[in-house]
């Protein structure tokens, strides 16, 4: 919802700064998934709401939410959803988390998590956040995170480049 206006969004094949970008039927904005707004179009600078998500394998997934229900590919087009569409882009794709507490915004690379004890107690802001992060699967969550704070994953690089201001987490050494 925005501006009390229910919108839908697609996926636009275009990227802004290396990240696709949606877009909203209604008005052509086009959105910016990482900064969580529109950053073209006629709302340009509106901010929408970021949901709780989670990285996750989908044996786990399945495990944890046995009615889980999933888009088929078959669509009607002609896309192969099993091929990366931006596979040949010459990307760095170490995974990371963000967790943004108000102005506050720490980045979690996989690479420093797993160099450590899950969870991880920490502070982003005035938040007191618990990270699980399972190496095996690869895959790092907010087992205790507040409504007011956004979570999500991404590659590290994009994640640095979209919030150059964010502090980096570094395992510390003992």
């Amino acid at each position: 919802m925005i501006n009390g206006r229910q919108l839908i969004f697609g996926v636009s094949g275009l990227l802004y700064r290396r990240n696709l970008v949606l877009y909203d039927v209604e008005t052509g904005s086009l959105w910016s998934q990482l900064l969580s707004e529109a950053v073209a179009g006629p709302l340009a600078g509106k901010e929408m709401k970021v949901l709780p998500v989670e990285h996750s394998a989908w044996g786990v997934w399945k495990t944890r939410y046995p009615d889980t229900r999933v888009l088929s590919f078959a669509t009607g087009g002609q896309r192969d959803y099993r091929q990366d569409p931006y596979s040949s882009y010459l990307i760095s794709r170490k995974p990371a988390l963000l967790v943004a507490a108000g102005e506050a915004v720490k980045i979690y690379p996989f690479s420093e998590l797993k160099k450590g004890y899950s969870p991880l107690v920490d502070q982003v802001g005035d938040k007191e956040i618990t990270i699980a992060y399972d190496g095996e699967m690869e895959i790092a969550r907010v087992e205790n995170q507040p409504a007011e704070v956004r979570v999500f994953v991404g590659y590290f690089d994009d994640l640095k480049d979209f919030y150059p201001h964010a502090q980096i987490y570094r395992r510390p050494r003992h």
